[in-house]
């Protein structure tokens, strides 16, 4: 782990390291914050309900925005008690939260707490 840390490290670009404020040890950190969240994300039952749901969904990772929406995401819809809301963002799912991306979807965001009277 360490040596693939260091080739990361090597291959970032600098101004990029500067931006996110990142150190060997926060990249470190974040590595595995990531891979406890699959870890999390891989044994995963949901069970119960909630009043409603509200997605929000941008270019996956991989295989098309429909193929996501209807095969992986409207399956959460037995978890509501309401019928869910899908709501297509900007970007792509790594980096709708990028700045070129975050005021676009906090509006978007915005409206649908509005909406629900939040």
């Amino acid at each position: 782990k360490t040596e693939q840390l260091e080739i990361v490290w090597k291959l970032s670009p600098p101004e990029r390291l500067v931006e996110l404020q990142l150190t060997p040890q926060k990249l470190d950190h974040w590595v595995n914050i990531a891979g406890s969240l699959i870890e999390c994300g891989k044994d995963y039952n949901p069970s119960s309900s909630v009043s409603v749901v509200d997605v929000f969904y941008a270019i996956p990772l991989r295989g098309s925005k429909s193929d996501w929406l209807n095969n992986q995401l409207k399956p959460w819809s037995g978890f509501s008690r309401a019928e869910p809301t899908y709501t297509d963002v900007p970007g792509q799912h790594y980096t709708l939260m990028d700045f070129d991306h975050v005021p676009q979807f906090q509006k978007i965001f915005r409206s649908r707490l509005e909406a629900r009277g939040l």
